[in-house]
């Protein structure tokens, strides 16, 4: 998390500099920009490896690799009676 928050600090200075120099306004803010998307993805990658005990676990469904009738359900799909 330090990390993210260093990053959030890089971004008000990016954006402190935008104002400060006009002229470079925009390559300032695209810095900052960047560090908003690194920090978010910290923040973010940080979240998902805390879990908790409240927190409940996902699982995924196992689908069959075989033949799934439910997918002939278009307008051209004939079942075979026999």
């Amino acid at each position: 998390m330090q990390e993210a928050t260093r990053l959030r600090e890089l971004e008000a200075e990016c954006r402190q500099r935008a104002l400060s120099e006009p002229d470079k306004k925009w390559y300032w803010l695209a810095q900052a920009a960047k560090y908003q998307v690194q920090a978010s993805q910290k923040i973010a990658f940080h979240s998902e490896e805390t879990t908790t005990a409240d927190s409940p676990e996902v699982k995924l469904a196992q689908w069959s690799h075989g033949r799934d009738e439910r997918r002939l359900a278009g307008p051209y799909a004939v079942k075979s009676e026999r």
